[in-house]
């Protein structure tokens, strides 16, 4: 199991060009080798800044956990600066109650390209844009609700651990390149009929959002989905986790078959629309 495996990292931070007054790193890097995900974490006083890599895919989440005021869950427009001379990252971000009494979470997924920059990055800030998304505008000239700078230092020897974590993790599934193996029968999985029209977020329906997420779904032994991590992203952070929790709460599935008719863990790719229709 890889669950249980973890790596502590020590890497220096050298000096950067400041933001303002990024909080400095009180812990090293932890690096966790999780059953469908690679995590790595890191402390910055009373904030937390991690990473999470999928086997195969598109899309990698950054999550921010602090302290703070914490409501229902919603979606923000959000900023991510990395004083790198280039411009900022524009993205989507959902804010979210942690079960720890009064930590709250922010977290965002990223393409691979902005992903390579967060983690060449030696500095990084990430705020919301305005109160939350009345219109498909950000509205940058409001104050933020949630707002973290870091000093994060060099991430080369992260950048390599977490390589060989990703590598373990496509042997641990059988995955050849960004493959799957192909089972003697493939798992099956039943998504028509499991989503309702009340599922639509309320963020997205009042910024008039809509878009395509594509999930990785990981499947045992009995046909439980184990995971659901996103594939490639519709770019709207709310629909994104929508699709994965009413996967995971409603979806039936069947296990794959090895050639001898013995269930076997697998993995399925499934893709979920999100359309906002005008019936009038």
């Amino acid at each position: 199991m890889l669950s249980a495996r973890f790596l502590v990292l020590a890497i220096a931070a050298p000096a950067v060009a400041a933001l303002g007054a990024p909080l400095q790193p009180t812990g090293k890097w932890h690096l966790h080798y999780l059953e469908s995900s690679c995590a790595a974490q890191r402390q910055f006083g009373d904030y937390a800044l991690a990473l999470e890599v999928p086997p195969i895919g598109e899309a990698i989440r950054l999550v921010v956990v602090g302290p703070g005021p914490v409501g229902d869950t919603r979606q923000y427009d959000s900023m991510i600066d990395l004083a790198d001379g280039r411009q900022p990252i524009r993205t989507s971000s959902l804010l979210y109650r942690r079960s720890e009494k009064g930590r709250r979470g922010l977290t965002t997924v990223l393409t691979p390209a902005d992903a390579a920059r967060v983690s060449s990055a030696h500095q990084l800030r990430i705020s919301t844009l305005g109160s939350g998304p009345k219109s498909n505008r950000p509205a940058p000239s409001k104050k933020p609700v949630f707002t973290a700078e870091f000093a994060i230092g060099s991430t080369t020897a992260l950048a390599k651990e977490l390589s060989k974590c990703v590598e373990d993790l496509r042997k641990h599934w059988g995955i050849v390149g960004s493959e799957f193996p192909e089972p003697a029968q493939k798992a099956k999985l039943k998504l028509q009929g499991i989503f309702k029209s009340s599922d639509y977020p309320r963020d997205a329906m009042t910024a008039d959002q809509s878009g395509s997420t594509s999930y990785l779904l990981m499947i045992d032994e009995n046909g439980v989905i184990t995971d659901c991590l996103v594939k490639e992203t519709s770019g709207a952070a709310s629909i994104d986790f929508m699709g994965c929790q009413v996967i995971r709460e409603r979806a039936k599935a069947q296990p794959a078959l090895d050639d001898s008719g013995k269930p076997t863990k697998s993995g399925y790719i499934a893709r979920v629309n999100w359309e906002i229709r005008d019936y009038r």
